[in-house]
């Protein structure tokens, strides 16, 4: 094993989802790697990076904030890690752009893992009033994607 990249770490888990495994360990002299998973969430543990990184279920979920509440705005969040796209194609508009009206359900953004397309829905109705990633730049587990104002 030279280096333990992201996107390595992304197949082995989606080999270990796949097939419903539970723990997969690869060595070699000078570096191992250990994924252990309950359920969806794999808790990835390797002797080069002693940091331990968790990636959850593949939903996107809306976690308002007390601060945020107040303000009437509601962080759309990533639980996914990946690449974030505002648009389905190059050639195409955008989503969602700041200022529009959106509903429950509708296609706000793609979030590409592992050469897998997700598209993102909203799961509520507002008006876009902030995006916080650029187009084809990464997203973490957890990152604001974009704040909606509730209408």
């Amino acid at each position: 094993m030279k280096e333990i990249s992201t996107d390595y770490i992304k197949k082995v888990i989606e080999i270990m989802k796949n097939n419903e495994l539970t723990e997969v360990a690869l060595e070699d002299e000078d570096k191992s790697l250990v994924i252990k998973s309950s359920g969806f969430t794999p808790v990835i543990k390797s002797k080069s990076e002693p940091e331990e990184e968790e990636i959850k279920e593949e939903t996107t979920e809306i976690i308002p904030p007390e601060e945020e509440k107040k303000k009437n705005l509601i962080p759309i969040v990533s639980n996914m890690i990946g690449l974030y796209f505002s648009r389905p194609n190059p050639n195409e508009a955008p989503f969602v752009k700041v200022g529009d009206s959106i509903k429950e359900g509708q296609v706000i953004c793609i979030i590409e893992t592992i050469k897998l397309i997700n598209k993102i829905t909203s799961e509520v109705s507002g008006k876009v009033a902030e995006i916080c990633i650029e187009d084809g730049k990464p997203v973490e587990y957890g990152q604001v994607i974009m704040y909606i104002e509730k209408e």
